[in-house]
């Protein structure tokens, strides 16, 4: 591979992460920010100021520990899912790669969520799987697809639970608005967990008829994505995957409510793992990082749980300095170095532009 093919990723990357439509997307983030401020916030820049030099460092590197661990659960979590996906395609499960290496490509794909419109962190990562493996992208991309319904199913129980907890044990019940977010939260979580159930069925009961209707070019692709998916949601491991899914959600939990006592806020912890979880749930829509709409539904949160405006927005302003800022700048490195580097079975690491259009995304 020569040092202009390496590079092919990278300038592809520059060229999307700076198109008009982030460029626009970031602006209009701005404006939401901006427009809270200034219209719907008892905001003052002096108290914002004297949140931050108050700050306990200590506490606020936990937070961000708290927050980076869980990429190495979720990394083992795919290790398995990859693993079963392989030994059901027939390759050799000895040749998934190590659950450092996914954790790895997990932060380099959440880089690319940040910084890029549509989620293409989640094809990336689909892709990188692939050429590291006996998968091709469709397999690849079908236990992304495995993580990410597993990932909804336990973000819906730990939504009830929260919610539960805040409202009745911590006594939330009494602030009308609060539970009205709890409500719409939890519908929501509940909506997006059964259209993924009936997409599910739907694949299981009418997968030949679809492959049918498909093009020929993709319809090994999509017989691939199929059974990886479907094929790694069963069996004794999806106890296991579960239980690490919820050591990775406790972590980001963890974060909020660390960075949360780091400003000195008296914060139950069952709202801290609402605000949490809220925050996770927002940041699936389909623009950079979630901006303007996280920040927006994280204040409101907050806000409606009797937090000052402006402790609210400081609280806000670094967690997501975390959740991320720190993605945008730490998550690049990994995408670089696996942009650079051959993977051990000999696949370029780079797709270049007369790949098939199965592979046309270009990290």
């Amino acid at each position: 591979m020569n040092n202009g093919d390496r590079h092919i990723g990278l300038e592809e990357l520059r060229r999307r992460a700076f198109s008009v439509p982030t460029m626009v997307g970031l602006l209009i983030g701005i404006l939401i920010i901006g427009l809270l401020l200034r219209q719907f916030l008892d905001f003052e820049w002096d108290d914002f100021a004297s949140n931050i030099s108050r700050l306990n460092l200590r506490l606020y590197a936990l937070a961000a520990a708290c927050y980076y661990l869980s990429f190495w659960f979720r990394g083992i979590r795919w290790h398995s899912i990859t693993r079963i996906a392989i030994s059901k395609s027939g390759g050799d499960p000895l040749s998934t790669p190590g659950s450092l290496t996914l954790a790895g490509l997990i932060l380099a794909g959440w880089f690319l969520n940040s910084v890029m419109f549509f989620r293409l962190g989640d094809a990336y990562r689909g892709w990188a799987v692939s050429i590291r493996s006996s998968l091709n992208f469709g397999g690849g991309l079908g236990t992304v697809f495995a993580e990410r319904l597993q990932d909804m199913g336990i973000v819906l129980v730990l939504v009830i639970i929260a919610g539960v907890w805040a409202l009745i044990v911590d006594g939330f019940a009494a602030s009308g608005p609060l539970v009205d977010a709890a409500v719409g939260v939890t519908i929501f979580a509940a909506g997006f967990v059964v259209a993924l159930v009936v997409l599910l069925i739907t694949m299981r009961a009418l997968g030949d008829r679809i492959t049918q209707m498909l093009p020929t070019g993709v319809r090994s692709q999509y017989n691939s994505f199929q059974a990886a998916t479907l094929d790694t949601l069963k069996g004794q491991q999806l106890t296991w995957q579960f239980v690490l899914g919820v050591i990775g959600w406790a972590c980001e939990v963890g974060r909020f409510y660390f960075v949360a006592q780091a400003l000195g806020l008296d914060m139950a912890l069952s709202i801290a793992m609402f605000a949490a979880l809220a925050n996770a749930i927002l940041s699936t829509a389909p623009i950079p990082g979630g901006f303007g709409l996280v920040e927006t539904g994280l204040i409101g949160i907050l806000l409606l749980t009797g937090v000052n405006d402006t402790d609210a927005f400081t609280l806000t302003v670094l967690d997501r300095a975390i959740s991320w800022v720190s993605i945008v700048i730490l998550g690049s490195i990994p995408f670089i170095y696996f942009a650079i580097k051959r993977p051990r079975n000999g696949r370029p690491s780079t797709i270049t532009a007369d790949q098939s259009s199965a592979n046309k995304w270009r990290p």
